[in-house]
């Protein structure tokens, strides 16, 4: 994946932007009448229903990785395995159980999910579009060809820094994601992850627009040690308390803004925790002794997210 493709017009030949200008209006021409909310509902819909494999790319930064991804269907539930064709051998699979991790020299690891709660490893998009537009932009940005199937590009752009947007790029024959970009606040991409090639078992049939259905309800209550207002939009889904391997344990709370997501971890101190901020691609993290406990936020948010929740965690002890 080339880095020009992110750095628009300016990065191309002049004989490329020629071409693209002339394209543009049959481009244009050819999205027809559905919604970017019809398709985000019909990608939701083929992650579920769709069985594909097929050879992904996951660039952020300057570095770059290819993974094998194969997405399987059975009795209802959904299952993937991802191997990597970089670097050292890893796989990972996701399954009823939970997550099965791979790593050179070790035995396999598997963590138990949580009850009730799902995931994969390409995005979903939950379907309340009342509150997601408070937050985000959505918009249709035309027809773009990847691993040579043709795409729908639909804009999720955040209307402020506490969040960062989506570009998806969205098989027409199928409704999968073929291509997802993270967008800073100026557009440019934060992260990439796209399918060089992919076989698809399926297809989910035209982006009609279902009954409303909302996001899963916000947790009402706040853990006393959360105080102050959190970053505009963001709601608590979940609130757990998980064991860590001394028998010490670990108060989790999730929350999102019905896209985006980050998790805090309170707990007892402990050797080489977080002490400040950290950021590896899209993942930003904040952490800090408050109190009697070590606190940890990370996510896939803007650093700002992360340093303003961490500044809302109080105490006994703080």
């Amino acid at each position: 994946m080339s880095n020009r493709l992110s750095r628009g017009p300016q990065a191309l030949g002049f004989g490329s932007l020629s071409l693209a200008l002339a394209l543009w209006p049959c481009m244009l021409a050819a999205q027809g009448d559905h919604s970017p909310q019809q398709l985000l509902e019909r990608m939701n819909r083929a992650l579920e229903q769709v069985e594909f494999n097929g050879t992904l790319v996951y660039l952020h930064g300057q570095e770059l990785a290819a993974l094998r991804v194969t997405h399987r269907i059975q009795d209802g539930n959904t299952g993937e395995s991802m191997l990597s064709l970089t670097g050292p051998v890893r796989a990972l699979s996701r399954h009823a159980d939970g997550v099965t991790c791979t790593l050179p020299d070790a035995a396999p690891l598997l963590v138990h999910k949580a009850h009730g709660r799902r995931g994969s490893m390409l995005r979903k998009v939950p379907l309340d579009f009342a509150r997601l537009s408070r937050h985000y932009s959505i918009g249709r940005l035309g027809r773009f060809r990847v691993a040579g199937r043709h795409t729908d590009v639909v804009n999720v752009l955040a209307k402020d820094g506490f969040r960062y947007g989506y570009r998806f790029y969205l098989d027409q024959s199928s409704g999968l994601p073929l291509k997802v970009d993270l967008l800073a606040e100026d557009e440019s991409p934060i992260q990439q992850i796209m399918f060089t090639e992919i076989a698809i078992e399926g297809q989910v049939e035209s982006p009609i627009l279902p009954a409303a259905r909302g996001a899963p309800a916000p947790v009402e209550a706040r853990p006393p040690w959360l105080t102050g207002r959190l970053p505009p939009g963001f709601r608590i889904l979940s609130e757990e308390v998980l064991a860590r391997e001394d028998g010490a344990h670990i108060h989790q709370l999730v929350l999102s803004d019905g896209l985006a997501s980050f998790s805090v971890y309170l707990e007892p101190p402990l050797d080489g925790a977080l002490h400040g901020e950290s950021r590896l691609g899209a993942v930003s993290a904040a952490g800090g002794r408050v109190g009697e406990h070590q606190v940890t936020v990370v996510g896939e948010v803007p650093p700002a997210t992360a340093r303003r929740v961490l500044g809302l965690v109080d105490t006994p002890g703080g």
